[in-house]
């Protein structure tokens, strides 16, 4: 949506890497799209509806080679894996707060010094102000010139207790930990009868995202409820992804490293009960 607000107001048009059967962006049809008109490339490290890790790093290089700029959405990524944004060598990086444990409502804009220096305020407000007089106003440097008026200072120390929290189980042991808990819930899931696994790519984050036939994914969300397993149904933010696959809705569990296999048996136990059950 964003992109399209973008789009209405400067008159540019979106062009969309198409993805294959396993939820993975084809990279030929993007080379096949690039092109001088290029300006811009924006893409998902990790899809919030399939929990595919996309190749950033190819995808930001190609742009690259083409003179656009890159924007890396690590909306997904950021609580599953290491980010270096120099080695993936985006222009901008974005997250959301609450996708670390943190809270909702702030978030994080990461981009090179010579871009934000070279870009104007996009809003008003005092922070950003070095001098002002009725006639004319002289901006900060970046990054203050883009943080306007007062700050969102208590969200912004709760994001940074929720990273330190992070940083102290260590991001590559919380990724290892999901990996092994995401193997084991998709072996477990994949052979119920009725199941069908929205997103299969081979390198993945620790989302299922799944429907079972006979029943709306609302009502695999009630019955999970019921039983104190918390997923989310519905289409994700993502309904374009989604049709890609025929779809309009899924139920997702999104494991994290506080989950346990005890806690995955039993959503098995309630998706098999569900299978077995007439309807």
């Amino acid at each position: 949506m964003p992109w399209q607000q973008l789009a209405w107001a400067v008159g540019a048009k979106i062009r969309v890497i198409p993805v294959d059967a396993d939820g993975q962006v084809i990279l030929s049809e993007y080379q096949r799209l690039l092109g001088p008109k290029v300006k811009l490339v924006s893409v998902t490290q990790v899809s919030n509806a399939l929990g595919t890790v996309v190749p950033v790093k190819e995808i930001v290089d190609l742009a690259h080679r083409n003179g656009a700029k890159a924007l890396v959405d690590g909306a997904q990524s950021i609580s599953h894996m290491r980010v270096d944004v120099q080695d993936i060598g985006a222009d901008f990086f974005v997250f959301s707060g609450h996708k670390i444990f943190g809270p909702t409502g702030i978030g994080a804009v990461w981009a090179r010094a010579e871009i934000l220096d070279d870009m104007p305020p996009w809003q008003g407000g005092g922070n950003m102000i070095e001098d002002v007089t009725f006639e004319r106003t002289r901006f900060q440097p970046a990054p203050n010139k883009f943080e306007a008026g007062t700050g969102n200072i208590a969200d912004a120390v709760g994001l940074g207790a929720a990273l330190e929290y992070v940083e102290g189980w260590g991001i590559e042991n919380i990724g290892r930990y999901e990996h092994e808990l995401l193997d084991y819930a998709t072996h477990l899931l994949r052979p119920i009868k009725g199941v069908r696994l929205i997103g299969t790519a081979r390198d993945k984050a620790s989302v299922l995202s799944f429907t079972l036939e006979g029943y709306t994914t609302h009502d695999v969300g009630v019955a999970l409820n019921e039983e104190g397993i918390a997923v989310r149904t519905g289409h994700h933010c993502a309904q374009p992804i989604l049709r890609r696959f025929g779809l309009e809705t899924t139920v997702r569990p999104s494991l994290a490293f506080y989950n346990t296999r005890d806690e995955v048996d039993r959503f098995i136990a309630v998706v098999q009960r569900l299978s077995k059950a007439p309807h």
